[in-house]
């Protein structure tokens, strides 16, 4: 938790940095824009060596928040944090049960933009991203379990954070107001080596919806 805290603190503070600088000689400017959004969030694992184990794509929720920062009139950068309420149903075949989520999610995309008509555009992004896990519970055969408690082997069942890259497609309209969906993997197995028994369980997430920019030159 010490690290969240402190890796949300440089953010804001490298934000508000950024914000306070005046950018504005000649061919030389940075334009900053930074908004929110709110996402339906769908969620599930891709699974390897498991064949029996099934994770269905399961909606959840994302509320953010972002700043893009343009060092060229179509390049620039993305970072963002995001507040996850994620779920999907996870077991096996014949006995499955829905597993609950809530983390905090810092993406830093690599963002290009193009021009359709008057003031609209259409974004799009690549990058890294970084999700701290601070509640994780998977409720099967009327057991309620705590996935990132410290079990008799000596480690939780899961990882609590998650690293891997995404893409973000966006459209953005004149007034600020955009649609946007992006896709993230997690590049390595979530399991704990104790826990695995020769599974692995990969995180992805497709998510959809709307942001809100506030423009600040």
């Amino acid at each position: 938790m010490r690290k969240i805290i402190i890796l949300c603190g440089c953010i804001m503070l490298s934000a508000i940095h950024l914000n306070g600088q005046t950018a504005s000689q000649h061919n030389n400017e940075t334009l900053l824009e930074g908004g929110v959004k709110v996402d339906a969030t769908f969620f599930n694992f891709q699974k390897a060596d498991a064949p029996n184990a099934i994770s269905i794509l399961t909606p959840g929720l994302t509320l953010g928040g972002f700043m893009d920062i343009w060092f060229k009139e179509r390049i620039g950068i993305r970072p963002e944090l995001n507040l996850n309420f994620k779920r999907t149903v996870f077991g096996w075949k014949d006995n499955s049960g829905q597993m609950l989520s809530f983390g905090i999610e810092v993406p830093i995309y690599v963002v290009t933009r193009f021009k359709v008509f008057r003031r609209h555009h259409i974004l799009v992004g690549l990058g890294p991203y970084t999700e701290f896990s601070c509640f994780a519970r998977w409720m099967i055969d009327g057991r309620n379990v705590d996935l990132l408690k410290i079990h008799e082997g000596g480690a939780p069942m899961i990882q609590d954070t998650q690293s891997g890259f995404g893409v973000v497609f966006g459209y953005g309209f004149g007034n600020g107001i955009g649609i946007e969906a992006s896709y993230k993997l997690c590049y390595y197995n979530i399991l704990q080596p104790n826990t695995s028994q020769g599974v692995s369980l990969y995180p992805q997430s497709i998510s959809i919806g709307l942001t809100c920019k506030i423009k600040n030159k």
